[in-house]
């Protein structure tokens, strides 16, 4: 367990950049094809939702009757930002859904009671905008990697929430609180309990489908592992899925391809 690791342990047993030695290629390349995608997609960019750059949105449409799904992204709430993910968009929106890519603000300039608050804030704001743009359905499916995971497991409590899919993601707090991700963060007892996903009552009817990698971290892959099975207390609805050889990076590829794991079970979900 966590707990029995000294502080250089566990600061490597959350240090998914230094334990996949490609990693900064990888995420060079998702800002790459994101700039591109970007720059393709008929889109509405940056809607603004707060006096902060970060708590924007951007909305790609696939129609006024296609299902939408929001994406939270991940950097372990402190770090990258909706525009370096852009390049999930395409094949999503080529399969039918309308994408709303969600801003927040990062630590150290926010602490995760408002990131969550901005998150909640943003589900709002995007609604909004569906309604104006006669977007025929006002409910919305969530899809979240690593820290978006977190974010989308905490706020599957918003009424217009349909569920979720959660990837790679952070749901018990409490290691993040005794590791160098809260040299940032800045987490105290009272927020880590109170936002730990593993803590909160679950609502049994909204499917949430947890993935992870099998090439991840032990702990990381713990985390979802644990989340899972205390959701199934609760018998609640969605999936458990560890795909073999993919990494905390990797693993959106299950994302993006249209024989992707993950792409697949999104598409029976809302389709």
């Amino acid at each position: 367990m966590w707990k029995n690791l000294s502080k250089e342990d566990l600061d490597m047993a959350y240090n998914n950049s230094l334990a996949v030695a490609n990693s900064s290629e990888i995420v060079q390349s998702w800002a790459q094809s994101s700039i591109l995608a970007k720059e393709k997609l008929h889109g509405d960019h940056d809607i603004s939702y707060g006096d902060s750059k970060f708590q924007s949105f951007d909305f790609f449409s696939a129609g006024e009757n296609a299902p939408v799904i929001v994406f939270l992204h991940g950097g372990f709430w402190q770090m990258r930002s909706k525009d370096d993910f852009t390049f999930i968009v395409p094949p999503l929106v080529n399969a039918g859904f309308s994408v709303a890519m969600l801003g927040y603000r990062l630590a150290p300039h926010a602490n995760m009671h408002e990131i969550i608050q901005d998150v909640r804030d943003g589900l709002n704001a995007i609604r909004a905008h569906m309604k104006k743009k006669n977007i025929v359905s006002q409910k919305i499916w969530l899809l979240g990697w690593s820290a978006g995971a977190h974010l989308i497991s905490v706020v599957q409590d918003e009424e217009f929430v349909l569920g979720g899919t959660a990837i790679s993601g952070i749901y018990d707090l409490e290691p993040m609180r005794h590791c160098y991700i809260n040299e940032k963060l800045q987490l105290d007892e009272y927020a880590s309990l109170k936002n730990s996903p593993i803590l909160l009552q679950q609502i049994a009817d909204k499917p949430l489908d947890v993935f992870v990698g099998g090439a991840e971290l032990p702990e990381m892959q713990k985390q979802s592992i644990d989340f899972s099975t205390y959701r199934n207390s609760f018998n609640a609805a969605g999936i458990f899925k560890n795909i073999l050889e993919r990494n905390h990076y990797t693993i959106l590829d299950e994302l993006i391809s249209s024989d992707g794991e993950i792409f697949k079970v999104l598409k029976t979900r809302l389709i």
